[in-house]
């Protein structure tokens, strides 16, 4: 039986219980966190959207998060994803991900994700598109499962066998 607590797990964006490992939180701006096992991660927008994770080596190996390692996009009341995520791993090991504007054009209208993106010269709403670039939506976040390199993951783990010692 696992116990989950706030060593092994974590609620990602949309308040689900995820497995705990080396996570970094991407919020709109560009500003980030990282959890201790994350430390030395850093992230930098580099566009509308764009965001790049450094000092990693791609994403956590385990598929704990599943098969492409890990991203939470966060979600609407109807459980449906915001944005699109577009990513890729560098030769470095870095991450770039691309986030782009979700609309769900299936559903019915009043449903749809309707994402003001400015108020024209007129006074007139602009939405965004379906596919538009767009930054992570305000009072949102994306959360990154990454590997960490080894030295990095060594020292947690020397860390954590000696708590457990004592």
């Amino acid at each position: 039986m696992t116990l989950w607590n706030d060593w092994n797990a974590k609620p990602d964006a949309n308040g689900f219980l995820k497995q705990s490992s080396p996570i970094v939180e991407i919020y709109p701006d560009g500003t980030f966190s990282t959890n201790e096992e994350s430390e030395g991660a850093e992230v930098t927008k580099e566009g509308t959207g764009i965001y790049r994770i450094s000092n990693v080596c791609g994403y956590n190996t385990d598929m704990g998060w599943g098969v492409h390692g890990g991203i939470s996009v966060p979600k609407d009341n109807n459980n449906l994803e915001l944005i699109f995520v577009d990513d890729r791993v560098q030769p470095d090991g870095a991450i770039i991900i691309e986030t782009f504007h979700r609309q769900h054009f299936h559903l019915p209208t009043r449903f749809q994700n309707w994402r003001l993106k400015s108020i024209d010269e007129n006074g007139e709403r602009v939405f965004y598109e379906d596919g538009e670039p767009c930054d992570i939506p305000e009072h949102c976040r994306l959360d990154v499962r990454v590997q960490m390199p080894k030295v990095k993951q060594r020292e947690f783990q020397e860390r954590m066998e000696g708590i457990k010692e004592k």
